[in-house]
């Protein structure tokens, strides 16, 4: 190792001649972003002065409010079929049917055997 840092002069020659290649690929880079910056601002600015256009446009509007008016809708709907849902769960009176017959039957099957 002794013997690569012993030229010197080579070394620096070789860190100078790196340092410049780095400059322009940072000059290179530098020039990228720009012009990505411009192309990304151009862009903007045609979503921006599209999306107005489409704010203006009347078809447009009255699609949004009946969006809204569904979204309303189907969140109506839905509480709708958990109050219906609810409100049968509770009214099953199909198991009670069930306990009370079978306690009928259990008092049957005792009042039988006492009268034996």
């Amino acid at each position: 190792e002794l013997e690569k840092y012993k030229d010197i002069a080579g070394l620096k020659n070789a860190a100078e001649d790196k340092r410049k290649r780095l400059n322009t690929e940072k000059e290179n880079l530098k020039k990228r972003k720009d012009l990505f910056k411009k192309v990304i601002e151009s862009l903007h600015s045609q979503y921006e002065d599209e999306k107005n256009d489409l704010n203006v446009n009347e078809t447009h509007s009255h699609l949004a409010n009946l969006e809204r008016k569904w979204q309303h809708y189907e969140q109506n709907n839905f509480v709708m079929k958990e109050f219906i849902e609810s409100k049968t769960r509770e009214g099953d009176y199909k198991p009670i049917s069930k306990g009370v017959d079978d306690l009928l039957a259990e008092y049957n099957k005792v009042i039988m055997k006492r009268l034996q």
